[in-house]
């Protein structure tokens, strides 16, 4: 069953632990620096989406280490 992915672009600081360290298999830099969704993942926002069983260990890698608790994986 897939995870549903939000990241609250309010909150994201543009630090890119989750896109360069933690899951850049689910996350990447948008232009403005904040984080989104790879594509492939996006649910009509760039920011909301859902990702496939093996990956949820990794986004929740991510969760944990957003200094902004920006990400949230449900």
């Amino acid at each position: 069953m897939p995870a549903k992915v939000t990241i609250d672009q309010d909150e994201c600081t543009g630090c890119g632990i989750c896109y360069e360290d933690e899951c850049p298999d689910v996350f990447m830099e948008a232009d403005d620096g904040n984080s989104i969704l790879k594509e492939m993942y996006q649910k009509g926002d760039k920011s909301v989406g859902e990702i496939p069983d093996n990956l949820v260990e990794c986004a929740k890698k991510a969760e944990d280490a957003c200094p902004a608790s920006a990400i949230k994986v449900e």
